[in-house]
């Protein structure tokens, strides 16, 4: 599993370790990976959704949007659009530097400053709130605009 991530470039760092091991458990859902052997007498089912709770909230939060799929290179769109239907995705971009990479890429990156990321790409937009929209991942659409709502749905699994 792996993910595509959006995010503000300004908001990297904030992700500390603790975020970064809880972003390696939530691009495991099914308890495949060796990160299982860390909780020997516990349901995966019950593991994943409690240790991956401090990057589902800065998901939360608008500060970044993970995509999680299966791995596979998918080509696709991202546009900018004038107007975008009520959507549950909202990415805040206070610095208007949005970085598009992919999550595996992002974790080992944090983790190891020394490394050169390899990005998906990188946009400069002007800063604020933006509604994102896509179906599936290989089309995606923003629009800068005010949240509707202060419940996002930040994380979403592409199958």
């Amino acid at each position: 599993m792996d993910g595509l991530v959006f995010v503000d470039k300004s908001y990297l760092s904030e992700v500390n370790d603790d975020m970064l091991y809880a972003f390696d458990i939530l691009l495991d859902p099914f308890g495949k990976s060796e990160l299982v052997c860390d909780f020997p007498d516990e349901a995966w089912e019950t593991v994943q959704p409690r240790e991956t709770k401090p990057i589902r909230e800065f998901c939360g939060q608008g500060k970044m949007i993970i995509w999680l799929v299966d791995g596979e290179k998918k080509e696709g769109s991202f546009e900018k659009s004038n107007e975008i239907p009520d959507s549950p995705k909202w990415l805040h971009l206070p610095t208007g530097k949005l970085l598009a990479v992919k999550a595996s890429e992002l974790i080992q990156c944090l983790a190891y400053p020394e490394l050169e990321m390899e990005t998906v790409f990188e946009l400069e937009v002007e800063g604020g709130w933006y509604a994102i929209w896509n179906r599936g991942i290989d089309e995606i659409m923003y629009c800068r605009k005010t949240p509707s709502n202060s419940i996002f749905s930040n994380i979403q699994e592409v199958y």
